[in-house]
């Protein structure tokens, strides 16, 4: 396969995998995880089982692209920026920015520990 398919799929699937595990782990597992209204239990596990979910999507979108190409991740990583950038820029989170901001940088250091442990893995 062309590795620029393998990156574009790498990428997607990893976006996506993301996108249903963070709704299952903030929305299913637990009734959304906001610091104003969440209980300290439910921050605990949405937070855990959220970052999970990065691992869980880094991990993919690298053993789908393989020769630990960290395009894929970086990738993920930058719409975990814009994300979280317009969620707090529009006024779409109840939750102090500096909240979101930690929220977002865990997130991202999730799929890129997912990378490194199956790049580490595969040597």
């Amino acid at each position: 396969m062309n590795s620029i398919v393998k990156i574009i799929l790498a990428t997607v699937v990893g976006e996506i995998i993301l996108i249903i595990l963070t709704t299952v782990a903030q929305e299913v597992l637990v009734d959304g995880v906001s610091l104003n209204t969440s209980s300290n239990p439910d921050l605990i596990i949405g937070g855990i089982a959220t970052l999970v979910a990065g691992a869980i999507a880094g991990a993919v979108a690298t053993l789908i692209v393989g020769n630990n190409d960290k395009l894929p991740v970086l990738i993920i990583c930058i719409l975990i920026v814009v994300e979280s950038t317009y969620l707090i820029a529009s006024g779409k989170v109840s939750s102090p920015i500096w909240f979101d901001i930690l929220s977002a940088i865990a997130l991202i250091a999730s799929v890129s520990i997912g990378y490194y442990i199956v790049s580490r893995v595969k040597q």
